[in-house]
């Protein structure tokens, strides 16, 4: 007897991903709730990419390729196409940057059995590569309005929608013109998860980091996701810079982003030559966060 699929997975990606691809997907196949199908939505990608996706589709039959050309925006009308097709009690979405820990999707099934809209905490990879737990709204409502990657919906739900995925306007961010959507029906309840399930890479705007360097950076924390002993000092540096920062907003009255006033000038001077100059170029160590914990 086939096994119920528990999840539909909308992967988007475009050209100049085949590098980066398999490191996603992995994170994806190594999570505890294996009942699952993945739909690789493509918006304009390359015959390199196209390769390596199928390469990855002869080797696991869950994975489904919907091949487009560009569209205008994001190609979010063409994961409104795949839903039509999804069998998953829920549907969950991951960036082609980002990696899932193991247990994200069994938290998102868990949460959405008595909600409509879940989200999940993440840890945010920084330059210097250090995790970072960023700080959340506490209002469940704008919690929900997440980012791609940690955010998960009911198949059902989003069939009662009045439009589901469609072309955001110019002016809006894709994702959350789509989750103020759900956030908008009558019958959406969202559930908030505190632990952070994933790692986030988010390198800049439009264009950002070189794919080159993107793989760099994807193919050590793959490694450390393979480690739980590495895994565990990484998650375990978070939360020490996180107390640490909250105690030094406790010692201090007059901060300002955690810096005291004498500290403001450099700081904005630090900020300004980043935004100056390229991206890709930039460090952004954290030099009053205590010694990290070595990974390698």
């Amino acid at each position: 007897m086939r096994q119920a699929i528990l999840a539909t997975i909308i992967l988007p990606t475009t050209a100049d991903r085949g590098m980066i691809l398999p490191f996603c997907i992995r994170s994806i196949q190594q999570q505890t709730v294996q009942a699952f199908e993945l739909f690789i939505i493509g918006d304009g990608v390359d015959e390199p990419t196209r390769s390596v996706i199928k390469d990855l589709m002869a080797q696991d039959s869950r994975i489904h390729f919907f091949d487009h050309p560009k569209h205008e925006r994001r190609g979010e009308v063409y994961r409104h196409q795949a839903l039509q097709q999804a069998q998953g009690f829920f549907v969950a979405y991951i960036c082609d940057r980002d990696l899932w820990l193991p247990n994200h999707l069994d938290a998102l099934f868990s949460a959405l059995q008595n909600a409509t809209l879940a989200t999940t905490n993440y840890y945010f990879v920084r330059r210097n590569q250090q995790l970072f737990l960023p700080y959340l709204p506490s209002s469940p409502h704008q919690r929900a309005r997440g980012i791609l990657s940690a955010t998960a919906h009911r198949l059902d739900f989003y069939q009662r929608l009045p439009y589901g995925w469609r072309t955001t306007p110019s002016d809006r961010a894709t994702d959350l013109y789509m989750w103020d959507q759900l956030l908008a029906h009558p019958n959406c309840r969202v559930a908030v998860i505190w632990q952070p399930t994933l790692l986030y890479f988010k390198r800049n705007n439009h264009p950002g980091w070189p794919t080159a360097r993107r793989y760099e950076e994807l193919a050590r924390w793959n490694t450390v996701l393979q480690d739980p002993e590495k895994l565990q000092a990484a998650t375990n540096q978070a939360f020490i810079n996180l107390l640490y920062e909250r105690n030094r907003f406790k010692e201090n009255w007059f901060l300002f982003r955690g810096k005291r006033f004498k500290d403001l000038l450099p700081w904005l001077r630090h900020k300004l030559r980043w935004w100056l100059t390229d991206p890709a170029k930039s460090t952004e160590e954290e030099s009053w966060l205590p010694d990290p914990i070595k990974l390698d």
